[in-house]
């Protein structure tokens, strides 16, 4: 029987393919990884998305209950009401009342103070 050796330039290119099959496998792993990452950081961008949302909702109610709150505050009732159960305030009796005398009209102050300036 004859032995047969295996030439060393057989090993060699057993080699090289296996560290292309390698290299392959390491960028194809590197590639789903990447791809991973990118879906795991967009689910991440949309949960905060999600969050920052009910956050806007939250305040816009908030805000519509705080105009409602100083329209109600602002309304003439109120002020009155507050003006009596706080200060204690209450309508004048009518001889308390003093009325004021008319003013002249702006043009008419005008004409008679312009020759008393001179």
């Amino acid at each position: 029987m004859r032995s047969r050796k295996s030439p060393k330039v057989t090993g060699a290119i057993h080699t090289r393919g296996l560290a292309g099959a390698v290299g392959t496998a390491l960028l194809l792993a590197a590639l789903v990884g990447a791809h991973a990452w990118t879906r795991v950081e967009a689910t991440m961008v949309g949960y905060r998305l999600s969050a920052a949302q009910a956050d806007q909702e939250e305040l816009l109610r908030e805000q519509r209950a705080l105009e409602l709150e100083l329209a109600t505050r602002r309304a003439a009732a109120r002020i009155e009401g507050d003006a009596r159960k706080r200060l204690g305030l209450v309508e004048p009796s009518p001889d308390r009342i003093i009325p004021l005398e008319a003013r002249p009209k702006r043009a008419d102050t005008a004409v008679a103070q312009a020759p008393a300036a001179r």
